[in-house]
């Protein structure tokens, strides 16, 4: 699944502000900065590492939640079937 283009397809199809769409894509962005510093702790053994990666995921799900706080704030709100669409156009 190329997430980029969903989220392009997304933010034409509905009239997003530039601000609603750049909360859109930071969310995307840290979705998969969680998922590399998961990867990440899966594949150290040192423990300074498995520390350093801890702090990794952590921060991650920081910001993710942070931006998930955003988007609701700002009444961002994404319709299913504009994700069907997309995920249909692949």
């Amino acid at each position: 699944m190329n997430r980029k283009f969903i989220i392009d397809s997304l933010s034409k199809d509905i009239k997003y502000s530039e601000e609603q769409r750049q909360i859109i894509k930071s969310i995307e962005e840290a979705k998969e900065e969680l998922s590399r510093a998961r990867q990440y702790f899966d594949l150290v053994s040192n423990p300074s590492l498995v520390d350093y990666a801890i702090y990794m995921e952590q921060a991650a799900k920081s910001r993710y939640s942070y931006l998930l706080a955003e988007a609701k704030d700002k009444g961002v709100e994404i319709d299913t079937s504009y994700v069907l669409m997309a995920l249909n156009a692949i």
